[in-house]
């Protein structure tokens, strides 16, 4: 818990516009120090607001709320473990999963920065629940668990990596430690190849959320299954990988854009075979159909006019459906949007969308409106 002063300086801050005077004012009462904490806090706050529905209460480090876990996919992080058991969160940073763990039951978080650590025990009192935090390397500690969960800071020096090798702690090493565990769990970059992410564990979880793919997600231990999928962490659904999906050139009624996840997950064939679609060219995530569709995988759209890239007729077809400058929707076609907004301005009121993929060596031009 902070300190009376530390709460002080912050109620003084809370609400004033970031500014010379005003840092002035807070540090004539509280030292200059405790002013720009006080003010980075207000600052961070406002950003947790995506992550945390309590964040006005909260404490945050900069660096450490940026690779915070957001509370709904926390949730979906403690859900994997069963109730009754001790879990222990090896990379606490500001608490996002350690308080969802210590809501499903017993849980213990390990965190070497003293900053961190002291937000994570707040946080733990904001969300009313509560759970030890060790000032100490998890991974040096005597393991009095059988269950585990795990995030490496991907941030070296303010930089981020996605060279593992400089992940912290290595993910190598904690995957060798899990699976002698009941079950561990281990969060990293989507971005990461598959061949080494599948090198950590047999189950392999995609998770989207709020539509965009927001980790990958290794499970591993004795009781871990060997499994590959997408998992949209909103509606609970899941997809398995199946066979490619069907290519098309020929635009239908109607356009999907599929969520990312599914798209990192290869499940774009499984999408096809489930709501009868077919994927558009080279995009690696359009799909058409003749059917209107609603799914928690797929963004869908009217199809408003679709031809192979012609500026000129794409900008006449934007005046005659009275439409405003198009939103900018690419796969593959490494178009620069901002150019594209100029070239295509128009001053209608229609809200529409460009989507553009590449079609053999061309490209396509489809204007669409969003449906739902």
């Amino acid at each position: 818990m902070i300190d009376e002063q530390k709460r002080a300086a912050l109620a003084m801050a809370n609400g004033l516009p970031v500014s010379p005077a005003n840092i002035d004012r807070v540090a004539r009462n509280f030292g200059s120090a405790m002013a720009r904490w006080a003010f980075t806090q207000c600052e961070l706050r406002t950003r947790a607001k995506q992550k945390f529905a309590r964040s006005e209460e909260m404490l945050f480090v900069r660096e450490a709320l940026e690779q915070a876990t957001s509370e709904d996919i926390a949730a979906y992080h403690a859900s994997l473990f069963p109730p009754d058991v001790l879990v222990a969160d090896l990379t606490t940073g500001i608490g996002g999963d350690l308080i969802a763990l210590a809501q499903r039951g017993s849980a213990i978080g390990f965190e070497l920065d003293p900053e961190r650590a002291e937000a994570a025990q707040h946080n733990l009192a904001v969300a009313n629940v509560s759970a030890e935090v060790r000032l100490e390397d998890s991974m040096q500690a005597e393991w009095e668990w059988d269950y585990a969960i795990a995030d490496p800071a991907r941030r070296m020096e303010g930089r981020r990596t996605l060279d593992p090798s400089e992940f912290s702690p290595n993910p190598m090493d904690i995957a060798e430690r899990f699976a002698h565990l009941s079950l561990g769990v281990i969060k990293l970059s989507p971005l990461l190849p598959d061949p080494f992410l599948i090198s950590l564990g047999p189950s392999l979880r995609f998770l989207s959320c709020e539509g965009e793919c927001r980790e990958a997600l290794i499970c591993t231990g004795k009781n871990a299954i060997s499994e590959k999928l997408a998992v949209h962490v909103e509606s609970g659904d899941t997809l398995i990988p199946g066979a490619d999906a069907p290519i098309t050139d020929e635009v239908g009624s109607y356009f999907f854009d599929a969520d990312p996840a599914a798209v990192r997950s290869h499940c774009l064939g499984t999408l096809s075979e489930r709501y009868e679609l077919r994927a558009l060219g080279d995009s690696r995530g359009y799909l058409t159909g003749n059917v209107e569709i609603k799914s928690p995988w797929l963004r869908p759209y009217r199809v408003l006019y679709s031809d192979k890239a012609d500026m000129a007729k794409t900008k006449k077809m934007l005046q005659d459906l009275g439409a405003a400058t198009p939103e900018i929707k690419q796969r593959l076609a490494d178009q620069s949007p901002e150019q594209l907004r100029k070239t295509l301005k128009s001053d209608g009121k229609r809200r529409v969308s460009l989507a553009i993929w590449p079609m053999g060596r061309s490209l396509r031009h489809t204007l669409l409106e969003q449906l739902f």
